[in-house]
């Protein structure tokens, strides 16, 4: 694990305690660093799709619990993920380096490296509580994005391919027979962890939903019936009720945990990892669902940030992010100090209401290696330069997409129109691929057998 030189300024205090009680200099006054921090609930709806909320300009009020969070805390208007699956770009979200970087790009047999340090790790190394539950396997402890947790809860519902992982995957249940944990399953979980603990120091706590992510599933959908009924005629309408369903759900934990002692001083987060096509691209085949294409409507997320009782400002931020920023971005406002070498940027002034000390770039970065589909994209403030390095059906090889409405693969393509901006979006992705050069993956095994891989073909759906 990286960086850990810089966290030592935190043993300083005690050192320089002792050393001067043994030269019997008296007591100094010291404030314990975890003292005045706020607990950190991070909360991630997967496959949430920014434009799906109703703060976010979604019709027919799917998510009031939550716009009413975002009405009271910061919203931010536009946030680019790194990549349109799960693995990838939560090892991306929690480390701020790029997928590549960290050498995630397929589903099968693809861990993160111990060498890279997590958003648990930090906060762990300074003082925090850390507990995390997900309810998708794709982010299990086999995979090793458990880094730096106390105690880290397993979905324990697996996909086929995952039962002959290494141990701690075995004795689950596999994913075309039962449910995923729902919501209020997951948000028990963290009761109970909490519950089990005596804790004193501030608390770091990680979830994944999976409400939105399984919505279209006819079999094994986590929506509950009352909320089934809703939405008619409305395009992406099991969406819209798995969202409607996942924003009281998660208000209500939220509402709960803060009435617990040690909790009035909180900081929610409320983010999602990736998109969904949800029929919006009728002329790129395959392009419903996520993992396929690297269009806005997979890697523009919600980002919500809702402190009360703080000095966080109420707003709506409209200046690009990037989800490799909020890493940095809580070590910042938590007043914790920087890491080095990652790729984002703090925009924890804009939290509370101040300027950024510097101009930082509007461009980010996106790709995808998911499955056959092998796809890297360039966002800019209007547009989006794509090379689709796939044979993907629908689109043309090289893409420049505008920003202000919905791509739809030959049909919006604008390259043929305005080629110097999309020469010049191209030299600027090529620089990018030369500086962050591919990491090989790290495996947790020797890979697949053959038959494991025609398993994991035969029924449609492998991993996120």
């Amino acid at each position: 694990m990286r960086n850990r030189i810089q966290h030592m300024n935190f043993r300083l205090p005690l050192i320089v305690f002792t050393m001067c009680s043994a030269l019997g200099l008296g007591p100094i006054q010291t404030t314990s660093a975890s003292e005045k921090k706020p607990n950190v609930v991070l909360i991630m709806i997967d496959t949430l799709r920014a434009d799906l909320l109703g703060c976010y300009g979604s019709p027919g009020d799917p998510s009031p619990e939550l716009d009413t969070l975002a009405e009271k805390g910061v919203r931010i208007e536009t946030v680019i993920g790194p990549s349109n699956w799960t693995r990838p770009s939560i090892g991306a979200m929690l480390t701020s380096q790029y997928p590549r970087t960290l050498g995630l790009y397929k589903e099968r047999n693809e861990i993160l490296n111990d060498r890279f340090t997590t958003l648990a790790e930090t906060l762990k190394e300074n003082g925090y509580t850390t507990l995390g539950v997900t309810a998708n396997p794709v982010i299990n402890s086999v995979f090793n994005l458990h880094q730096g947790f106390d105690e880290y809860v397993d979905s324990h519902v697996i996909f086929s391919w995952m039962k002959d992982a290494p141990e701690s995957e075995q004795n689950r249940s596999l994913r075309r027979f039962k449910q995923l944990p729902s919501a209020p399953e997951v948000f028990e979980q963290a009761l109970a962890l909490l519950d089990s603990k005596s804790i004193d120091e501030p608390v770091y706590l990680q979830l994944n939903l999976m409400e939105i992510h399984e919505a279209w599933r006819p079999f094994n959908s986590l929506t509950r019936k009352e909320f089934k009924g809703r939405f008619k005629g409305l395009n992406g309408k099991r969406y819209l009720q798995a969202l409607a369903q996942v924003s009281g759900d998660t208000s209500s934990f939220i509402e709960t945990l803060r009435k617990r002692p040690g909790f009035e001083n909180t900081l929610f987060v409320i983010t999602s990892d990736h998109g969904q096509g949800m029929n919006d691209h009728p002329n790129v085949a395959t392009s419903s669902f996520h993992g396929r294409i690297i269009y806005e409507s997979q890697v523009r997320v919600p980002q919500i940030f809702y402190h009360p009782n703080s000095n966080l400002d109420k707003a709506v931020i409209d200046k690009p992010i990037q989800l490799l920023d909020l890493l940095p971005t809580l070590l910042d406002y938590l007043g914790l100090p920087a890491l080095r070498d990652v790729e984002g940027i703090s925009f924890a002034p804009l939290l509370k209401g101040e300027k950024l000390k510097e101009e930082t770039s509007t461009e980010f970065y996106a790709e995808t290696s998911y499955r056959k589909y092998r796809k890297i994209a360039l966002y800019s403030p209007d547009w989006v330069y794509i090379e689709n390095r796939d044979n993907h059906k629908g689109v043309n090889a090289f893409e420049l997409q505008p920003r202000d409405k919905k791509s739809n693969g030959k049909k919006t393509d604008q390259i043929d129109d305005f080629p110097d901006i999309a020469a010049t979006m191209r030299k600027k992705l090529h620089q990018w691929e030369t500086a962050h050069p591919e990491e090989p993956p790290t495996p947790f095994s020797t890979g697949l057998t053959d038959e494991e891989i025609e398993q994991l073909e035969s029924i449609g759906y492998v991993g996120d």
